[in-house]
């Protein structure tokens, strides 16, 4: 069984200690989000990462923040988010979206929590355009007191696996902060190249 996020601790999303430690603007900034894209935010939660792509995409760009569980949709709405942030509720291994609709897929902490992971990485990839990349953040392999158990804890090699085994390509693999990496896929263009 995964390990899934208790939407009553809502407010660990949004601590100050959380946005210093991880900066999200920053860090879509540094991974290639930029103005007029289309960015898909899959398990969105609280809008930690919604609300700065909307930032930084514009008015121009389109940003869905996909997430399973209403209450997070709902207080994410509550943030009276800009008219190009849309909010859309989701299953796990199926987005409400169509083919190749986006410019740049992000799923941060969600991937420990899928009990389909190849299924749901596949889905991400479908939504992508091709030779976009989808990148996923996650909780190094480590023992720490934050975060979720060490046992459900997905290594950025795994993780790396389980994304070519959906049919995506490796791009690279980060440390962004001391506990997290970043591994950025892309789906394969028509002709193979990513």
């Amino acid at each position: 069984m995964a390990h899934k996020f208790d939407p009553s601790h809502l407010n660990r999303l949004e601590n100050p200690d959380r946005y210093r430690a991880m900066p999200p603007e920053k860090i879509l900034r540094e991974l290639g989000l930029g103005p007029g894209m289309i960015f898909v935010d899959v398990g969105a939660g609280s809008g930690f990462f919604s609300l700065p792509a909307a930032e930084l995409v514009g008015p121009e760009g389109t940003v869905y923040a996909l997430d399973l569980v209403p209450e997070m949709l709902e207080h994410l709405r509550s943030k009276r988010p800009p008219p190009w942030l849309q909010t859309l509720p989701s299953e796990e291994s199926r987005l409400p979206l169509p083919d190749g609709i986006a410019d740049f897929t992000l799923a941060c902490f969600v991937l420990h929590e899928t009990e389909a992971p190849v299924a749901f990485l596949k889905e991400m990839g479908r939504v992508t355009k091709p030779g976009a990349p989808v990148v996923l953040i996650d909780w190094a392999k480590m023992r720490q007191d934050d975060g979720p158990p060490y046992e459900h804890r997905i290594h950025h090699h795994r993780a790396e696996e389980l994304a070519l085994e959906a049919g995506l390509r490796f791009r690279k693999a980060e440390m962004i902060t001391p506990s997290h990496y970043a591994l950025t896929v892309l789906r394969p263009s028509a002709g193979g190249e990513g």
